[in-house]
């Protein structure tokens, strides 16, 4: 029985697939596509995402207060938020990976169309599962207390852009981080009143109260 003929479709100049045709490949340095982090109603979740335009100012702000509101519609818990120069830092909870895909999805489209400046997200969502106290709590510090940490300024106020001000014990947070660097809290900085979770898991309760009745961080 004769061999059966082969044909190769790839060679030639017209048609098939050829050396460096096609779209080219993006090879980021972002967020890995890789499969997340498992998420349970226990674990808290640090989130930032990064964004090419500024979005600190007062309508922004709006804009989130907003996509807060319809990611808690499915069930994302937003506890903490600060609001920086071009990106968003946030703590979280969630019941499961899929409520935290919902919510996150709702959350960012709400916020990248709001902005009406065509495709802003620089890449996916950064996300760190926090699974021990530690971890929480410098989480918590580092979100709250963001944008002081890079004020050059010795005398600074509390940022407006950031939960810090809807907090019963923001006070005592303050006086924990100041560590002799006078930093005053006025509450005429609220620019938008916002309906923020209650943590229910204990790495945030625990954290959180440990910040504000502890030593200084």
């Amino acid at each position: 029985m004769n061999k059966q003929f082969e044909l190769n479709l790839f060679q030639g100049k017209r048609g098939g697939r050829r050396p460096g045709s096609g779209r080219k490949r993006i090879h980021s340095r972002g967020v890995s596509h890789l499969k997340r982090e498992n998420v349970t109603k226990r674990t808290p979740q640090h989130i930032n995402f990064k964004f090419s335009c500024r979005i600190k100012n007062k309508e922004c702000l709006k804009l989130l207060k907003r996509s807060i509101e319809n990611a808690q519609k499915l069930g994302l818990r937003v506890i903490h938020f600060s609001l920086q120069y071009n990106h968003i830092h946030l703590i979280t909870e969630a019941d499961n990976n899929q409520i935290l895909t919902k919510g996150m999805r709702a959350l960012t489209i709400t916020f990248s169309k709001g902005l009406k400046k065509g495709k802003v997200q620089v890449e996916r969502y950064h996300l760190h599962v926090l699974k021990t106290l530690r971890e929480t709590k410098n989480a918590i510090h580092y979100v709250l207390f963001n944008d002081q940490k890079h004020c050059l300024k010795k005398h600074s106020k509390v940022d407006a852009y950031s939960s810090l001000l809807y907090l019963e014990n923001s006070k005592n947070l303050i006086r924990n981080f100041a560590k002799g660097n006078r930093i005053t809290i006025s509450l005429g900085n609220k620019w938008e009143e916002f309906c923020l979770s209650s943590c229910l898991s204990f790495l945030l309760s625990k954290g959180m109260r440990d910040l504000a009745t502890g030593p200084s961080f």
